[in-house]
């Protein structure tokens, strides 16, 4: 039995017996996010016991060891204990204070429990997928249907961050999540290299351009971390909005339903953060052409009305001209993450660095699979034609 196995089963046990579940038994097997997760060794399980319903979970167990930790701008077992024990909770209470109508509030999984034990960290979640959610196809672009929906959610998200920040100022600036941090050195070897593996398979004639916007990504480190931090309107965003963080189910008219299950990279930044994570890490050019102004009108829009459901005048608290503001300062982040982000994302199942506690931040460079080739020039193509470089 590995290590992992065993934390797992401890957890499970502790569940089990908080549920009220006598003579139970367990069952378990671990899955494979397909090059989808890095930092966790994941576990469908169930719990059954005489007279009881069979719990059907989905576990996640620390892979990352002293390596990958040392060099983390996060501390992402902390920061996801904190969101699932503490922050959703606090969420609901708000939601339950402004009575919003449950099919305006944020979907969540039913949440079991965590172990915060150093390096045997692990979380216990229901298992979506046992009623019929899945995550969204990496190497497809997501469709209109689905960004509309996970943009409401994400305005749902950010909504409720601030309505909190307005209702207890004190508690939102004192809260466990902070803004990224200037923890950049262990990374610069690590984007270093992926960023110029970007400018490398990037098409001549744009190479230049994208060669300074390289230079400056990784010469001046203020500025990188700049378009994470809050600007004029903090918010606790997700950090990794980004459909392999996603679960979403088709209804029978059509419609989809989105939750979002992945607390790790928590953080106080500014909005604008959130959504460029989601349009050039999950769309191709195509949808852009079509559905990139749209996509951020959407999100202003439900943003607006689910701070109206918190008894707040968006026009006070995020006019328009913030939000476009904003918008213009952190643009530059669709670029940035299209260069590092997308390499994982795109990457081919059999090239992916393995889950292990042995893994290091190096271990991440990858050679970029064709698909991110294409995706990203068209990235590059899009902010030309923006006028960002």
């Amino acid at each position: 039995m590995t290590e992992s196995d065993v934390i797992l089963n401890e957890i499970l046990e502790r569940v089990a017996k908080e549920q009220g579940y006598e003579d139970f038994q367990l069952t378990s097997k671990q899955i494979s996010s397909g090059g989808a997760n890095y930092t966790s060794y994941i576990y469908q399980a169930s719990i059954t016991a005489p007279n009881k319903e069979e719990l059907k979970l989905f576990v996640k167990v620390a892979a990352a060891g002293e390596k990958m930790r040392e060099t983390s701008p996060f501390k992402v077992y902390e920061i996801e204990s904190y969101g699932y024990n503490v922050l959703l909770k606090s969420y609901k209470a708000l939601e339950e204070k402004h009575n919003v109508p449950k099919e305006h509030r944020l979907a969540t999984p039913k949440f079991y429990g965590t172990s915060d034990v150093y390096l045997r960290e692990a979380v216990v979640l229901e298992d979506l997928s046992a009623s019929g959610f899945t995550t969204y196809d990496r190497f497809q672009s997501i469709d209109w249907e689905y960004a509309s929906k996970s943009v409401q959610n994400l305005a749902k998200l950010h909504a409720l961050s601030i309505a909190w920040s307005v209702e207890d100022p004190q508690g939102f600036e004192n809260t466990a999540i902070s803004s990224l941090t200037d923890k950049m050195e262990g990374l610069l070897a690590y984007l270093s290299t992926v960023i110029m593996n970007a400018v490398e398979v990037t098409r001549e004639e744009n190479k230049e351009r994208l060669s300074k916007f390289a230079k400056q990504l990784l010469g001046d480190k203020n500025y990188l971390v700049g378009l994470y931090r809050p600007i004029r309107r903090p918010v606790i965003a997700h950090g990794d909005y980004r459909p392999s963080n996603l679960m979403h189910k088709v209804q029978e008219d059509g419609t989809v339903v989105i939750v979002c299950v992945d607390y790790q990279t928590l953080q106080r930044a500014n909005p604008i953060l959130d959504l460029m994570y989601f349009i050039f890490n999950g769309s191709d050019k195509s949808f852009r052409d079509q559905h990139y102004k749209q996509t951020l009108e959407c999100y202003y829009a439900e943003l607006r009305a689910a701070l109206r459901r918190f008894s707040l005048d968006p026009d006070e608290i995020y006019p328009r001209e913030d939000f476009d503001y904003e918008l213009q300062k952190v643009l530059p982040l669709g670029l940035a993450t299209g260069m590092y982000c997308l390499q994982l994302t795109t990457v081919e199942e059999q090239d992916a660095p393995p889950v292990c506690k042995d893994i290091a931040i190096t271990d991440f460079t990858i050679n970029p699979s064709t698909l991110f080739k294409k995706r990203l020039n068209e990235i590059v193509d899009d902010f030309i034609a923006m006028g960002v470089i």
